[in-house]
């Protein structure tokens, strides 16, 4: 099971031979490859199955966090990024709960700077509102959009956008899942 490469490699360059690559069960293989360690046990790669995912459910409450960092927090989230079996190409994640989301902190002037827009589809159908204006008519698809704008744009992600609950009271009904509350590490200043 040694690699044909090891041994050119060790042969080519002795010197790399000495502290790089070993010899188990008289096979030559590279240190840090994923065929043998120093015992000649085969090592391999994990790679998470479906049955090795737990999904939690995490709350947040979203009163005086700033914007961009609530969304880049769920995104990974959402995506399992903070788990040890995170893999780019499983859904991994967790499902987060956003309460409060009327109450979130919008850095500067972005408020009345930062523009929103939409199309109906139609031509001349263009709709623009200030970031103001779209967090006091529906706060929830504000950052809904910030969390799915922060995400990779593929499939995985739209189906992970699913686990993104928001909701704009303090109340929400997943209180039987038994969430987790996510605290962050700093707020608004």
């Amino acid at each position: 099971m040694c690699s044909l490469v090891g041994k050119q490699l060790a042969k080519r360059f002795p010197q790399v031979s000495t502290g790089r690559c070993w010899e188990a069960n008289g096979c030559l293989a590279l240190a840090g490859s994923s065929e043998t360690d120093f015992q000649g046990v085969i090592l391999s790669t994990f790679h998470p199955k479906s049955g090795d995912i737990t999904r939690k459910w995490y709350v947040i409450d979203a009163t005086d966090v700033v914007l961009g960092k609530l969304a880049s927090t769920v995104a990974d989230l959402l995506r399992g990024k903070h788990k040890p079996q995170f893999a780019p190409n499983v859904d991994t994640g967790d499902h987060v709960i956003i309460i409060n989301a009327d109450k979130i902190h919008v850095s500067s002037t972005k408020r009345d700077r930062e523009m929103r827009y939409r199309h109906s589809g139609y031509p001349g159908g263009l709709k623009s509102m200030t970031l103001g204006q779209s967090l006091d008519a529906n706060p929830v698809r504000v950052i809904e959009e910030s969390v799915a704008g922060m995400m990779p744009h593929n499939k995985l992600s739209r189906a992970s956008i699913k686990k993104l609950h928001v909701f704009v009271g303090d109340e929400h009904p997943y209180a039987g899942q038994k969430p987790e509350t996510f605290e962050f590490k700093q707020v608004a200043q």
